[in-house]
């Protein structure tokens, strides 16, 4: 095989490879030449590529000499292919090896087209679709492949993955942690503006008994009241109410206080239910400004619950003071009580289900709009639950609007 390249004078390149085989003819040996001329185009600057310093000028030109050795390369396969042919399906093989290397999935369809022969390899259950790629390699006037493959996005995909999926978790956990900000300053804000409104109510509960007992004492003083022994009586009475009132409000301001101390315990000890609820009851019946009706059903008769007195009255003395401030008119309460649960119920206003929810939170109070007849600051609820759960109980609420509300304490 004689294979020569070199430079035309219109700086074209071309390849001469001619192969010699010896075959035998009535027993005769004779040389058979074949041959096979390559040309690349030809070159935009090759005005002097025929002087004398054209080689030299070659050699200075890095692509001239890159694309002799291409050509002299090809000339060497298209002498090489005359003693052997192209083995395809090794070629298809090594193709195959090539893609999957690469992450590529290896399914493709090969074109080897040549003057004399058409090869075409489609890997088993492939069919192109509209999107494949196409991609041509032409060996000039003596052939070409053509590759056929779906496009590599998906490759891309999965060399990114990692990347993406830190990328949505990063932004997932910057959504958690901006969504658990905006929740805290919210409910801050919200917090702030009960704090604002158990003041404002503290305020006025605190100044009301102040200036009743105030005026009461003033008129005893000035104006000669204690000469009469019945509004001496009655007066006398009325500051001792709003004393007891104003002394109630200090110690359940109090009680919230010393339950957030790390020192607070409870004195758990046998409670007789009957006893403890009769002087409650009386004192609700006493302070109220409305007729009181109250039932009673415990079984058995002498019930005694492991609790602590005095929280256990407190619990029960602000459950049955809500129920006779949010029954219009006379209120009627039912008090049942048995080994497994203590429920408190009225026949009063009701809360609305949007708001039940709620009442339970600290400085909570249900809005009523523009009426203010029913006074507190949203403290007894929240003592309440705070309370019961302090005994290893559970409280829930359940209300009609309208209708009443009934309080159930969960004993187990």
């Amino acid at each position: 095989m004689d294979v020569r390249a070199g430079i035309d004078e219109d700086g074209s390149i071309t390849t001469n490879a001619v192969t010699t085989t010896q075959v035998t003819v009535n027993g005769e040996k004779l040389e058979q030449k074949t041959g096979v001329v390559l040309r690349s185009s030809p070159r935009a600057d090759s005005d002097s590529i025929a002087d004398d310093n054209a080689f030299m000028e070659m050699l200075e030109k890095q692509i001239s000499v890159t694309e002799l050795a291409s050509m002299i390369q090809k000339g060497l396969h298209l002498g090489v292919d005359r003693f052997e042919g192209t083995r395809y399906e090794k070629y298809d093989t090594l193709l195959t090896a090539g893609l999957q290397q690469l992450g590529l999935s290896g399914k493709h369809q090969l074109l080897c087209i040549k003057t004399d022969t058409v090869f075409k390899y489609v890997t088993p259950g492939y069919v192109p679709s509209k999107q494949a790629r196409h991609y041509t390699y032409d060996w000039d006037n003596y052939g070409r492949y053509e590759l056929t493959i779906e496009p590599t996005t998906g490759l891309v995909l999965r060399e990114m993955m990692g990347i993406l999926i830190a990328s949505a978790l990063i932004i997932l956990l910057l959504g958690i942690a901006f969504y658990f900000l905006i929740k805290t300053i919210l409910r801050q804000r919200t917090l702030d503006e009960m704090k604002s409104d158990f003041t404002n109510n503290i305020t006025h509960e605190l100044k009301t008994p102040i200036a009743v007992a105030y005026a009461a004492n003033d008129a005893l003083l000035n104006f000669g009241e204690q000469a009469d022994e019945t509004k001496r009586r009655h007066y006398l009475t009325l500051c001792k109410q709003q004393l007891e009132g104003l002394s109630g409000m200090v110690e359940q301001i109090l009680s919230m206080s010393m339950e957030r101390r790390r020192q607070f315990r409870l004195n758990i000890e046998g409670v007789n239910l009957a006893q403890l609820l009769q002087p409650v009851i009386e004192q609700q019946r006493l302070k109220a400004d409305k007729p009181v009706e109250i039932m009673t059903r415990i079984e058995p008769e002498g019930l005694t619950i492991q609790a602590d007195r005095t929280h256990l009255s407190n619990i029960l003395n602000n459950l049955i003071d809500n129920a006779v401030k949010y029954s219009p008119g006379e209120a009627h309460i039912e008090i049942t009580a048995s080994s497994t649960s203590i429920s408190v119920t009225d026949h009063g206003m009701g809360i609305a289900a949007d708001k039940l929810p709620h009442i339970f939170d600290k400085f909570y109070r249900v809005p009523t709009g523009d009426l203010h007849d029913v006074k507190g600051y949203g403290l007894g609820l929240f003592y309440v639950k705070t309370m019961v759960e302090k005994h290893g109980w559970s409280i829930d609420a359940s209300s009609t609007k309208g209708e009443g509300t009934t309080f159930i304490i969960k004993l187990t």
